[in-house]
């Protein structure tokens, strides 16, 4: 690890005032860690202030967090972030218990880390309460200070978390994007990245950085995936900054601070029991910050489809009547992992149709009844190279291979979900089929199309649409619609309790997508190819998830990577209609249809 030079008359001061707050001496090495993640060409540094931050003690915060603003500054950091209530420490049980430490926004901890931010020309963003002076509301905030010493945007919490509600409001603005001379970034807080609707708001309003002071535990619903989902789902960067110490009530030792990629890579993951300032470089050129060599994936939204996210269905006192849904039922699902073999059908379909059978014999094994499979995409014919290809391959639905599967559903008394090449009228579709003992029951169109996908078929063009089966409400989406997280909220604001994908998935780096989709409160049954198959190399890997508010209940299950393999879990709808969504959302930029498809 390389260590930079510092500034060891901030150093002093540091050390200076923890021995006036009795605190052990920083090390100088321990408070700068270079970049190992190093870019070629122009850059700009920036700077995650991950301190211990003492509960109730405003005075010793600020002192202390004054000192290490300015050693990162000081060290041409021109990005400073820092944790989520950074001046007073996290847990408050009540108004009075806060409220002689809220203050106002601008106000003197603006002002004070204004001064550092006018003297090296930086941004310094910091988590404070704060009070509005028209209302006497409090609220857990943000502010981001500019290189002029002034407030350059605010931010309150919008998902308060713990006990938050027992003192603070939910947050009412916007998501600032803040427009500085190397590109714009957003700021959201902590828990507000447990939905995808805030960071992509941010994204869609130019940000290509993300910034999320946090102060969350490790072992309290670990927000790891989440934070690279949010980077994968955007192409941006995004910086969480966490703490250390013991809050009143939580203990943050073991807290991480993550710096994570465009593509959703963890460029640095960084714990410590001690005060640290973690450094790294992000691309710029022209005045504007670069992402990695990938295609923008906002282009590939299809805003048209994602109507249902502003459903404001679950705050109805009686959802299940007012969305009419199944009553509750157990289920068993299973997914059926396997290598198509290219332009081969009848070998397809003979293995599919022995993969069910030998699902059904596991599950009576197990004392259950197989109600579901799923198989992955394109599971008839594997890969397809091209439009010659599929004018080979494609064909209708109903046709002879539904007839076949329905045949099979029927003599099992199962409900069968597999990927499919379809041809409808001169037009070609990567599309899925839910098949049962009565014949097709529905069918889906994928809507977020691959590079591959993009050779030989047209994007779907009926949207997200669930469908009613005796033990619950299906959904169906395929590969890489996961990216997208529009289409599974879609399905799960209008009740859906299992999402159903049939996959083809090849890219390693992006596949812990899967279970951050979670986070849209359904039961997911992903169904993976696996090998070298048409050119591609399908990761295998395919899950089973079941989905509870509380993660230390959720279960999953997961196939290797190579091989034939059968995975069976028992599932409730119970636990997937405890959905709660938080609806301060902006959907006109979410649903924004400009020279969108």
């Amino acid at each position: 690890m390389n260590i930079t030079r510092i500034n060891f008359i901030n150093i002093l001061r540091i050390n200076h005032l923890r021995k006036k707050f009795n605190k052990r001496p920083i090390r100088a090495d321990f408070v700068l860690r270079e970049d190992e993640y190093e870019i070629a060409g122009k850059g700009i540094k920036i700077a995650l202030i991950h301190a211990g931050i003492h509960w109730k003690n405003k005075e010793e915060n600020l002192a202390n967090l004054l000192a290490l603003n300015e050693n990162a500054a000081g060290a041409g950091a021109r990005i400073i972030l820092n944790t989520e209530m950074a001046t007073t420490g996290y847990s408050f049980e009540n108004r009075a218990d806060i409220g002689p430490l809220t203050e106002i926004i601008p106000g003197p901890t603006t002002e004070a880390f204004g001064k550092i931010a006018e003297r090296y020309g930086c941004y310094i963003c910091i988590g404070l309460p704060e009070t509005d002076p028209c209302t006497g509301i409090f609220y857990n905030a943000t502010a981001v200070i500019g290189p002029m010493g002034k407030v350059a945007g605010k931010y309150r919490k919008t998902s308060p978390a713990f006990k938050e509600n027992l003192w603070a409001a939910k947050g009412n603005l916007p998501v600032p994007v803040i427009q500085t001379e190397f590109g714009r970034f957003g700021v959201i807080i902590c828990a507000d990245s447990y939905s995808y609707k805030p960071a992509r708001v941010a994204a869609l309003r130019g940000a290509s950085l993300l910034l999320v002071p946090a102060n969350w535990p490790p072992e309290n619903h670990n927000p790891e995936k989440l934070w690279r989902a949010r980077a994968a789902e955007n192409g941006i960067y995004v910086l969480a900054c966490n703490r250390t110490g013991k809050d009143k009530t939580m203990d943050c030792r073991k807290a991480e601070s993550f710096i994570i990629d465009p593509l959703g890579v963890v460029i640095k993951q960084i714990s410590s029991l001690d005060d640290i300032i973690i450094y790294s470089t992000l691309p710029i050129q022209s005045g504007m910050q670069i992402l990695p060599p990938a295609e923008n994936i906002l282009n590939r939204r299809r805003p048209r489809f994602y109507g249902n996210i502003s459903l404001d269905t679950y705050s109805h006192l009686n959802t299940q009547m007012l969305l009419g849904l199944p009553e509750n039922a157990d289920l068993a699902v299973s997914t059926l992992q396997l290598q198509s073999t290219c332009q081969d059908h009848a070998s397809n379909i003979e293995i599919m149709l022995k993969l069910i059978d030998k699902a059904a014999e596991m599950a009576i094994a197990m004392g259950t009844t197989l109600n579901l499979a799923v198989f992955p995409e394109l599971a008839t014919t594997g890969n397809v190279s091209g439009p010659q290809e599929a004018m080979k391959l494609c064909e209708v639905i109903p046709g002879l291979t539904t007839d076949i599967l329905a045949q099979k559903a029927k003599e099992m008394n199962v409900f069968i979900v597999f990927g499919i090449a379809e041809k409808k009228d001169a037009r070609f579709y990567n599309s899925s089929v839910l098949v049962g003992p009565g014949g097709v029951v529905g069918r889906y169109r994928k809507v977020h199309l691959s590079s591959w996908d993009n050779r030989w078929a047209w994007e779907g063009d009926v949207g997200f649409p669930a469908f009613d089966l005796p033990f619950g409400r299906v959904g169906m989406q395929i590969g890489c619609d996961l990216l997208f997280p529009e289409g599974s909220d879609s399905l799960a604001k209008i009740g859906t309790d299992l999402l159903c994908v049939p996959a083809f998935w090849v890219d390693s780096k992006s596949k812990f997508i899967w279970e951050a989709r979670l986070a849209e409160q359904m039961h997911l049954a992903i169904a993976n190819q696996w090998g070298d198959i048409g050119g591609l190399h399908a990761l295998g890997g395919s899950l089973l998830c079941s989905y509870s508010r509380y993660p230390e209940k959720r279960k999953k299950s997961e196939s290797p990577a190579e091989g034939d393999w059968i995975e069976i879990m028992q599932l409730g709808t119970k636990n997937s209609r405890e959905k709660r969504f938080s609806e301060n959302v902006e959907y006109n930029v979410l649903l924004n249809l400009s020279g969108k498809s």
